[in-house]
């Protein structure tokens, strides 16, 4: 696919923030590295701030096309957060940034209220759902799940930056995807157990 100017800026951006972090690429190195004026970035993104927070709407896309679908299964549901944490590896910049944006930028601390809305929503659902369908047996821990579940999608990968740095990215998912699944089973049903032991064979276990 052929992209336009504008894409061809995204995508550079996301590269840069990557490598080197979002707080220590200048628009002025950017535009070096695409060779180009930086008025020409300037002109679709009059600020540093205005791009992050086009890459932040990307991965928000990205995500809702996951946690909007309503999970078949035990199974499902936790392959679910595998995928989120793979679209969170390729916009790795902004969860790294993550305190620092949410504190600098207002337009991006704002829609991040949103999102966090509908990912609780969405865990809440999903869980409910799965408790109707017999895969699990919650009780007065709903919220503690929820919490649980909520905090590992939005810090797994700072934690994994220090404490996992020697692993590959899709080591370091196997690993937090683990974590989730292995966090259900005293939750689950013998039907969801199954599941969840099957989710784990997936990851190679």
């Amino acid at each position: 696919m052929v992209m336009n100017k504008a894409e061809k800026i995204v995508a550079k951006a996301l590269e840069m923030f990557n490598e080197r972090g979002i707080e220590y690429v200048s628009l002025r190195e950017l535009a070096t590295e695409l060779g180009i004026r930086v008025g020409n970035i300037t002109y679709y993104f009059p600020t540093k701030d205005d791009l992050v927070n086009r890459l932040a709407q990307d991965l928000s896309r990205l995500n809702e096309q996951i946690i909007l679908q309503e999970p078949a299964s035990l199974f499902s549901f936790l392959e679910r957060f595998q995928k989120i944490f793979e679209n969170h590896v390729q916009y790795r910049c902004l969860l790294l940034s993550f305190v620092h944006l949410m504190h600098q930028n207002k337009v991006l601390s704002e829609a991040y209220k949103e999102t966090e809305k509908k990912r609780y929503l969405s865990i809440v659902t999903n869980l409910s759902s799965l408790q109707e369908r017999g895969y699990l047996i919650l009780e007065a821990d709903r919220n503690f799940l929820v919490s649980v579940f909520s905090l590992t999608v939005r810090f797994w990968i700072s934690e994994a930056s220090l404490s996992f740095a020697h692993r590959s990215a899709a080591e370091q998912i196997r690993q937090y995807v683990t974590l989730l699944a292995k966090l259900l089973m005293p939750y689950a049903t013998e039907k969801g157990q199954a599941e969840i032991r099957q989710f784990l064979v997936s990851l190679g276990h």
